[in-house]
């Protein structure tokens, strides 16, 4: 509930996205690797899918040869042969 409102809120605000606490940012650098902030867990980890779970979202990264570098509590590294990078749920 909360999240159809903080939505619609920066909706009619003009507020960028990223201002929205818990709301997964996504930055894809070529097709090398991805940086996500705002995860919360792991579901799946093959070398050829990443499901995320975020707040208000399930992030999958698809590709070849995926691994995790680096990540912490709030952010992480994905490199690898990226294909895809989707978004599922709401």
């Amino acid at each position: 509930m909360f999240d159809g409102i903080a939505n619609r809120a920066a909706d009619a605000l003009h507020i960028p996205m990223q201002v929205i606490p818990g709301e997964p940012e996504i930055s894809v650098s070529g097709r090398k690797s991805v940086y996500i902030e705002n995860y919360h867990r792991i579901e799946c980890f093959r070398e050829d899918e990443i499901r995320l779970r975020a707040r208000t979202c399930r992030i999958v990264i698809r590709g070849k040869r995926l691994n995790i570098p680096y990540y912490t509590k709030e952010e992480m590294l994905v490199s690898g042969q990226i294909t895809a990078v989707e978004l599922e749920g709401g």
